[in-house]
């Protein structure tokens, strides 16, 4: 295998994937939780983004194909499944960190169980999201790159991001309630533009098809 080629599909898909971004997030979201605990979510999402990813690049664009769905049309989903997720942290400032529950009369409480975000949305689709999704697909249509060496690069980056998780795990311990709530906010104004983007990429590129 030519490790220079490989490289060749670790860089882009690294950009894409971006990890360094999702850190912020991954602590305030687990401010609460114990750095076992943590390291146990991120190898959940980074387990949960790499089979998804892989499934795209041996599997999606013959499944695209076969629902008649464009890729435009993935950018644009995935955008508003982020942009839900960031609305909720900006408005309110809180993060999902435990589940609601419901008695009888139908008044809400607060359940303390734990929220558990490995697999939405940290491993998607903050890891494996549009971007990262169709890069994969488009990789694996590019003949200067196998579909296993897709694959390799995938986890290479995932192992990559699982790494920089467990790194930065034991930092959610010195955020206080304050500091958490206000990261919270900036991460919610943040996921809200990445979404927006995500969205208007979508429509741009549905846009370009109909004068084509």
């Amino acid at each position: 295998m030519d490790l220079g080629t490989l490289v060749l599909a670790i860089i882009p898909l690294l950009v894409v994937v971006d990890p360094p971004a999702s850190i912020a997030f991954f602590l305030t979201l687990g401010s609460e939780r114990s750095t076992t605990s943590l390291r146990k979510i991120a190898f959940r999402a980074c387990a949960f983004a790499t089979m998804v990813l892989l499934f795209f690049a041996f599997s999606g664009e013959a499944l695209l194909t076969y629902m008649h769905v464009e890729m435009y049309s993935l950018q644009a989903a995935g955008g508003l499944l982020l942009g839900l997720i960031g609305v909720s942290m900006l408005k309110e400032g809180e993060k999902p960190s435990y589940e609601p529950a419901f008695i009888p009369s139908g008044e809400q409480f607060v359940h303390e169980t734990p929220v558990d975000f490995s697999l939405v949305p940290l491993g998607m689709p903050m890891l494996a999201g549009p971007g990262s999704i169709s890069l994969v697909i488009l990789l694996g249509t590019n003949p200067e790159f196998s579909t296993n060496m897709v694959a390799m690069a995938t986890i290479a980056v995932m192992a990559l991001s699982l790494l920089m998780f467990i790194l930065v795990s034991s930092m959610s311990n010195f955020l206080s309630d304050n500091v958490v709530r206000i990261i919270t906010r900036i991460m919610g104004l943040l996921t809200v533009v990445i979404a927006a983007q995500y969205l208007f990429d979508g429509l741009a590129v549905w846009h370009a098809t109909l004068g084509a």
